[in-house]
């Protein structure tokens, strides 16, 4: 099976900035790396969708293509910590954010981190474990269903591998390529129409413009290479406040705390603050990614809360309506019959120095539910969920935000460059966590 264009630039993307997801669950219970090893191994037995690797085309002529491999017990990979506190592993974890897989290896692997002490919700010694994955493979829904079918409490579904690829078969793609290239020139018409069309629909107030670019703060800066990374872990009912849902209410904390930790370095903050969110669209076509990134206001200047929540959502909902319109995938549909060496060109020598006059946001929020508390590890259950959004070029703060069960937490990745206090700003997101809760609650 091969890449869809928007899978492959993904993949391509990676080999110039970290972007692979780590799905973190904390298990209670002494366990160790072989009986995660052990789950994971009867489970990819049943599970042919995880037997799979890259293989690219010579001189990426084409897309590359999912083929067979099998399972290897160094895909569980085990950790000792010289400091096994709680402290010790989030040191431990900035590290391993920022790695990258070889997705023409395999596109995932198993993380092990056992005898964590002092766990959040842990009475006693705690295994965390960490699901890395590359983007091409999975985006944030598709990789919590995969962690499912590891550790999930019932059998998973079962799937085949992809199918063997020859070279014939890629010789024999390769050879339609004026075709493709008559199909790009008939979609790029029909794009340029429905931008033409989108942008009529826009100005006459039927769709939703996008949010306006925000101005650059002290976090929008080149992250450089280390990582530092927290968790601040939550009862779930501390973002349910006032029936606005969990994003809403972890944007607001963030429109809180984000301000203060500017003004506390010194900065003087502008009167607005955004956030790239990234925002679930339905599933076309074969593509492994179903999602947009969108500008959402963070609505600094408002003093009351609820009123502020209030706002935030509306703009999630303005920005999920666009993002739903026809006119928007007809606009970018020429994107699925670029050919291969030309989407490669591009992503080879797109800029990462230049430095915009705005961003789409001054932070990266993504938001994903991770369903019940119903996985387990030799019997070890499991407690909360994290993960930490991936930092580019112009962004050195971003914030995952993910519920199991009744627990809700705020992954945050940070570059230690632009961020070297980061236990402050952790501080001040669990104070603005509570001041929005109790002000929903209200």
């Amino acid at each position: 099976m091969q890449l869809t264009p928007s899978d492959a630039q993904m993949y391509w993307l990676s080999e110039r900035i970290c972007s692979d997801q780590f799905l973190l669950y904390c298990f209670e219970g002494d366990i160790g790396a072989d009986a995660v090893r052990a789950a994971v191994r009867r489970r990819v037995a049943r599970v042919g969708e995880l037997r799979c690797r890259i293989r690219e085309v010579p001189k990426n002529l084409d897309y590359p293509y999912w083929e067979p491999r099998d399972y290897g017990d160094d895909q569980v990979i085990e950790h000792r910590l010289a400091d096994q506190s709680w402290a010790g592993l989030q040191a431990a974890l900035g590290a391993l954010v920022a790695t990258s897989i070889d997705a023409r290896t395999s596109p995932w692997r198993v993380h092990v981190f056992a005898g964590v002490r002092d766990a959040p919700r842990c009475g006693g010694p705690a295994a965390v474990v960490v699901f890395q994955v590359s983007h091409a493979f999975a985006d944030g829904a598709r990789a919590t269903e995969l962690v499912r079918a590891l550790f999930g409490m019932e059998e998973p579904p079962g799937s085949s591998a992809p199918e063997p690829v020859s070279m014939p078969t890629m010789l024999a793609r390769l050879l339609r390529f004026p075709v493709g290239f008559a199909r790009l020139v008939a979609a790029g018409r029909r794009a340029a129409a429905a931008a033409r069309a989108l942008t009529d629909a826009t100005t006459a107030g039927e769709i939703p413009a996008p949010a306006a670019g925000c101005p650059l703060v002290g976090v929008n800066t080149a992250p450089g290479d280390d990582r530092a990374v927290r968790m601040v872990v939550c009862p779930a009912e501390m973002f349910r406040g006032a029936g606005v849902t969990v994003t809403v209410s972890a944007l607001t904390a963030i429109s809180v705390a984000l301000p203060r930790f500017l003004e506390s370095r010194g900065e003087i903050v502008p009167d607005r603050l955004g956030a790239e969110v990234t925002i679930a669209v339905g599933a076309t076509g074969r593509s492994r990614n179903n999602y947009r990134n969108a500008g959402v206001d963070l609505f600094v200047i408002e003093p009351d809360l609820c009123i502020r929540a209030a706002r935030i959502a509306d703009e999630i909902a303005d920005r999920r309506t666009r993002l739903s319109s026809p006119l928007l995938a007809q606009r970018d549909s020429a994107n699925d019959f670029v050919p291969a060496p030309l989407l490669k060109f591009g992503v080879d020598r797109y800029s990462l120095d230049e430095i915009p006059e705005t961003v789409t946001g001054n932070t990266v929020v993504s938001s994903v539910n991770r369903g019940p508390e119903d996985l387990e590890i030799a019997g070890a259950p499991v407690v909360f969920s994290a993960g930490f959004p991936g930092l580019s070029p112009m962004m050195a703060l971003t914030h995952g935000v993910y519920g199991l069960g009744e627990t809700v937490t705020i992954g945050i990745n940070s570059s230690p460059r632009a961020v070297p206090d980061l236990d402050e700003y952790e501080a001040m997101l669990r104070e603005a966590i509570g001041e929005v809760a109790a002000a929903l609650c209200e």
